[in-house]
């Protein structure tokens, strides 16, 4: 399959940008479907978030005008982890890029997963950086109010719990030069909902646009961590709990301590919790994944090659 899609990409003329467009490449690694679709329906300008929608893989050029009175215009492709080889559907489509891609890896605390998603974020880090050389990553968890929920409604997740999972977040993206989001859409009675969407969109805007991010720098609230690349530290991350050493994180056996320590349950029913404990082994091949991959990815590529033509007739 890789040869003939290198081929119908072949026949794409180059993206030339406007002059004036400050453009770069995007890539949404999501979960599910559901944590794709309400990251872009949050974090994306108003009416776009249908153009990324997705079961498998999606392309759409997404465009603003930031407060520098700069056009942006941001290429993004979203893929949704059907097997330990997605990411390999891009790779005709990446491998054109010369300029630095963005990746967003996106956790949702709905998903009860949390155990999985430090093995997660290895594997797709390392795939990652053997498809493409020249990288900026951020980590994005979803409905992060749901901590609270989680301490209350449940036995086994306790404050130790959240911690140490936030910390091992916080470790592994200071490692691997990774920025690190929690998105609370739960908002405060003082708080206006339109403008908590617009601050969620304004730290995307900026994070992609490589500018500067230290009005957004968030440690305190639990919920609202934001944390860009290049503003934490071994010091700040031990500040939450001081045993914590953040440098095991890149030990193969921390690996097994975090699956151990970090509890997993599907909520509650009927007053009682709902234990289901994932079998890291387990994941889907694409072969059985239930959608037509090569039709899915003729879509795609129909989508990236108008997207070209559209470009050239600005040149």
């Amino acid at each position: 399959m890789g040869n003939a899609w290198d081929e119908l990409l072949a026949q794409s003329e180059p993206v030339t940008n406007t002059k004036g467009t400050v453009a770069t490449t995007a890539v949404i690694h999501s979960l599910s479907s559901e944590t794709l679709h309400q990251f872009t329906t949050l974090c994306f300008p108003e009416g776009t978030s249908s153009l990324l929608d997705t079961k498998l893989v999606n392309f759409a050029t997404i465009g603003w005008t930031n407060d520098l009175e700069q056009h942006c215009s941001l290429d993004v492709y979203t893929l949704i982890k059907s097997g330990p080889d997605a990411l390999n559907l891009l790779k005709p489509f990446l491998q054109e890029r010369s300029s630095k891609i963005h990746w967003l890896i996106l956790l949702d605390w709905s998903s009860n997963d949390q155990q999985l998603w430090l093995g997660e974020l290895f594997s797709t880090f390392s795939s990652i950086k053997q498809l493409n050389d020249d990288n900026e990553f951020s980590v994005w968890c979803l409905n992060s109010d749901k901590i609270f929920s989680l301490q209350r409604n449940t036995t086994v997740w306790q404050s130790a719990h959240i911690d140490f999972v936030l910390q091992s977040l916080r470790s592994f993206c200071y490692f691997n030069d990774s920025s690190l989001f929690y998105i609370d859409e739960h908002r405060n009675e003082e708080e206006d909902e339109k403008a908590l969407g617009l601050k969620y969109q304004e730290i995307l805007k900026h994070a992609v646009e490589g500018r500067d991010m230290e009005d957004y720098i968030e440690m305190v609230k639990r919920s609202r961590i934001s944390i860009p690349k290049g503003c934490d530290s071994i010091g700040l991350i031990k500040t939450i709990d001081e045993r914590f050493e953040p440098t095991e994180v890149e030990d193969v056996q921390f690996l097994t301590r975090y699956t151990n320590f970090v509890p997993t349950t599907d909520g509650m029913k009927d007053g009682r919790e709902i234990y289901n404990f994932y079998d890291l082994n387990e994941a889907q091949s694409l072969t059985s994944f239930q959608v037509n991959i090569q039709e899915e990815l003729g879509k795609m590529f129909m989508k990236h090659r108008k997207n070209s033509k559209i470009s050239e007739t600005r040149r």
